[in-house]
């Protein structure tokens, strides 16, 4: 007997490279680094409109099942739940952001000084330890004040990424 191996094409896919890519992430990084405020606030709205969705379908198959045990009074219950909640979420979606922001602030204005009260008590305050603790300080004041100083650093990150990228796309 004599036996082929059949051995797949070499298909050269792997060194193919899109510039969607890096275009999806600079865009992403940008309304991170500069409009993340309303980049949380709008995920809110969303998701509020999914779960509103949500709930919607469940009234639906409630009306549309009702006479089958199990469809009695859960599906109602879940319904009326999720409307309600999806509906506070779009009422809340800014405080809720605002209250996030407060939150990371808050920690890490917390953590700054914690750190720099350790530091001083044990006398190493002249060191870049010091200098660290002291820009989260001022990071979570920025946070509480301006904008998730998170979403901000992780939009710059997508950025620097997406430049990276680009430039990987056209050397080639």
């Amino acid at each position: 007997m004599n036996t082929e191996i059949i051995k797949p094409k070499k298909v050269n896919n792997y060194n193919k490279k899109s510039v969607f890519t890096p275009v999806l992430y600079l865009l992403l990084g940008i309304v991170l680094a500069f409009k993340s405020n309303e980049a949380v606030t709008l995920m809110f709205y969303l998701l509020g409109i999914l779960i509103i969705v949500y709930g919607i379908k469940c009234l639906i198959d409630y009306m549309r099942y009702k006479q089958l045990a199990q469809y009695k009074k859960i599906n109602l219950s879940v319904a009326i739940v999720s409307i309600i909640a999806g509906l506070l979420l779009i009422v809340l979606a800014e405080s809720i952001e605002l209250g996030i922001r407060y939150i990371v602030g808050f920690f890490l204005i917390f953590l700054g000084i914690t750190r720099v009260l350790n530091q001083i008590s044990f006398g190493n305050y002249l060191n870049l330890t010091l200098l660290s603790n002291i820009i989260l300080i001022i990071l979570g004041i920025f946070s509480i004040f301006v904008s998730n100083i998170v979403l901000v650093i992780a939009g710059w990150i997508l950025i620097a990424n997406s430049l990276l990228l680009f430039w990987d796309y056209f050397k080639n």
